[in-house]
């Protein structure tokens, strides 16, 4: 069995309701590794997992330490500058005293932050089990939880996003400009899992609009978790092609992963 945390430490920036299942990305691009020849428009970034294996394309997100947070992840020195405050701040340890002093640190310094400081709120992040959880004032309010501090998708992916076109923007994901898009976008979503009945009516309309200016999209979410079936997705995801990944360690912790797409 998994340590805690031990299957949230995964591609740049997975917190919690925002990652895909082990494998499910693998199998997904197996059966249509088309898709990393598209230009993806993510319009939520939130792992990048996607994004990052595109030719190219553009990150949306309205959270803006998530936006800073990737776009230290262009940068050549991202991995070095993580290991750096890693091994200052926690002496290559994990230590609730050291993870919450730090915590107060870099909430004094986000009012003012430089890419070193969200090289440390990257520590914090992994640390906490990559929760993503801040107040309304932008301060992280991530728990100690710690586990291994893993790099090395950063090293891989950082070379990429540097000799590809990517393009990182602020906003919400309804603010994608259809000026932006040709025949090689594919525009992209992850629904988070828990998310309100609302959230997903809201991103249903919105893929349904898409789809009926004839653009190319791909949702992906979980459909199942613990044996629970997500009735509203399974019934929206119905109009679309689908392909589902499922995970099973046992029949209580059961999830599957579903891709919706329409065009391709």
């Amino acid at each position: 069995m998994e340590e805690p945390g031990d299957s949230l430490n995964r591609p740049i920036l997975p917190y919690p309701g925002k990652q895909l299942v082990p494998g499910s990305k693998k199998h997904f691009l197996a059966s249509f590794e088309a898709v990393k020849g598209r230009y993806i428009y993510d319009l939520e970034l939130s792992t990048g997992e996607m994004l990052y294996e595109s030719k190219g394309g553009m990150g949306i997100t309205a959270e803006p330490h998530i936006f800073h947070i990737h776009n230290l992840m262009r940068m050549s020195y991202a991995e070095s500058l993580i290991h750096e405050e890693f091994n200052t701040n926690f002496k290559g340890k994990w230590g609730p005293r050291k993870y919450y002093g730090l915590r107060m640190k870099v909430n004094h310094e986000l009012k003012n932050p430089s890419n070193r400081t969200f090289a440390r709120l990257y520590c914090l992040l992994a640390c906490s089990g990559f929760r993503h959880k801040f107040d309304s004032y932008g301060n992280f309010k991530g728990e100690y939880f710690p586990h291994t501090l893993n790099t090395e998708d950063i090293k891989i992916y950082n070379k990429k996003i540097i000799n590809s076109d990517f393009v990182l923007k602020q906003g919400k994901f309804t603010s994608l400009s259809k000026n932006l898009i040709t025949q090689k976008s594919l525009i992209y979503i992850n629904v988070p899992f828990p998310c309100s009945k609302n959230y997903k009516d809201d991103i249903f309309e919105y893929f349904d609009f898409i789809n009926d200016q004839n653009l190319d999209f791909l949702v992906t979410a979980k459909i199942q978790h613990r044996g629970l079936l997500d009735v509203q997705l399974r019934s929206w995801a119905k109009k679309y092609g689908t392909f589902v990944h499922s995970q099973f360690k046992d029949d209580s912790f059961s999830s599957s992963d579903i891709f919706i797409f329409n065009n391709f």
